[in-house]
């Protein structure tokens, strides 16, 4: 998944140590701090997140923890930036935490990775995927999932490979149309994109930036109508996705090809909102299902466990952003903890330095091998994680995961969806 994307349909942590109220020498507990947007405007996925986290926490635990510490969480609201910094500051300066881990969003990562850099801390980002998490020069911050960049070189690389075929056109004659929300996650996948389409030799026809709480869509769908691309491909969040494919059809603009990156498109939510109208758009994003011969066989059983607590949890399959979830802390707790000398930062650090996990390792495809400064396009990139997982995917109203050939290239018109 990592170097070509695969097809599948639907498909912060703080550490300090209290002693239990017994005489007898028990082993301390590992107090764990998370960082989600329990409320706000991502509270939906920031509580699918946690949901996630805790599972990998119970499974963990049931086997006797870490070296035999239980571990345990301190939760802190993030809502916005500004609230998630406070929540950082309060869990590392009252709770004594040595490690943090959230965030789900971008804006997030960046502000809550920035209090544990200046605190001296870990920070161990689930989600947050903005390319300068990483690229602040930061000892302490390490991204488990894929920068955001590389979101939109999936889209692209699959595009070539996959789709221009379908239309019958060859790759450099299609008509490209790049849309992007123009927060921290937008615009870092619109870079890499556009960087992108420049190294494969296409002059993108549309590239535009709009502000995900925007609530009229006319004039935006319009300018994107009278370019009449071919393939459209666009990052955005849950409300605005909605807001654009409605305007779309009431406009009446088709593309044959749709790619959605990341949140907007991802969330098994989309069809409620949209019907039918979401069937046959691709996505790029963390990826959902796997196939499980892609996987070591013990992470095999961890996914197959995971799925089903998250079922009888919150009684729906798990989208991208919690299946990441799951895994990021899953190979912290199973990974890295156990090599560290002590839960003194630098021991961490040095801990998560030697991962060395090939592809197949986390339940979602990916593997574990972190940057450190040594990249030779970016000498203050560190903490980066070379071999996380992209997945491409399509809507194709399936009743459960299961794994198809593509469809509907090119999308039907707005009369037969």
């Amino acid at each position: 998944m990592r170097n070509r994307p695969s097809i599948a349909l639907w498909t912060a942590v703080g550490l300090a140590f209290t002693t239990l109220p017994t005489l007898s020498a028990q082993a301390q507990d590992l107090k764990i701090g998370v960082l989600e947007p329990f409320t706000g405007p991502w509270a939906k996925n920031g509580n699918e997140s946690y949901t996630a986290m805790e599972i990998a926490r119970d499974m963990v635990n049931e086997k006797g923890g870490v070296k035999g510490q239980k571990i345990s969480f301190v939760r802190g609201d993030a809502p916005d930036p500004s609230a998630g910094k406070s929540e950082a500051e309060r869990i590392i300066t009252q709770e004594g935490v040595k490690l943090i881990t959230g965030t789900y969003a971008s804006p997030l990562g960046i502000a809550i990775s920035a209090e544990a850099e200046r605190h001296g801390i870990i920070h161990w980002e689930t989600i947050a995927s903005a390319d300068i998490i990483t690229k602040r020069g930061y000892r302490h911050v390490f991204q488990a999932g894929p920068a955001a960049s590389r979101y939109g070189n999936a889209a692209l690389d699959f595009t070539k490979e996959e789709l221009a075929g379908r239309l019958g056109k060859k790759f450099e004659d299609l008509r490209i149309a790049l849309l992007w929300e123009n927060r921290a996650f937008g615009t870092a996948v619109g870079t890499g994109a556009r960087a992108r389409a420049g190294g494969l030799g296409i002059k993108l026809a549309y590239d535009e930036g709009y502000d995900q709480f925007m609530t009229d869509m006319t004039p935006l769908v319009q300018r994107l109508k009278d370019v009449k691309p071919d393939v459209l491909i666009v990052i955005s969040f849950i409300n605005d996705t909605v807001l654009l494919h409605r305007k779309a059809k009431e406009l009446n603009f088709e593309v044959p090809i749709i790619i959605g990156v990341s949140a907007g498109h991802s969330v098994p939510d989309l069809k409620g909102s949209l019907g039918t109208a979401v069937d046959g758009i691709f996505v790029s994003d963390l990826p959902v299902l796997v196939n499980p011969k892609a996987l070591l066989p013990q992470v095999q059983a961890a996914a197959v466990e995971f799925d089903k607590r998250y079922e009888n949890v919150l009684h729906r399959v798990p989208a991208g952003h919690a299946v990441a979830s799951f895994a990021a802390l899953w190979t912290l707790f199973n990974d890295v903890l156990p090599k560290e000398k002590s839960m003194d930062p630098e021991d961490v650090r040095a801990a998560a330095l030697s991962m060395d996990l090939p592809d197949g390792s986390l339940i979602n495809g990916s593997g574990l091998k972190f940057s450190n400064f040594d990249l030779p396009n970016d000498a203050k990139d560190a903490g980066q994680n070379i071999r996380s997982s992209i997945g491409i995917w399509q809507w194709q109203n399936p009743k459960n995961l299961a794994t198809n050939d593509i469809t509907m290239v090119p999308l039907p018109a707005w009369a037969k969806r």
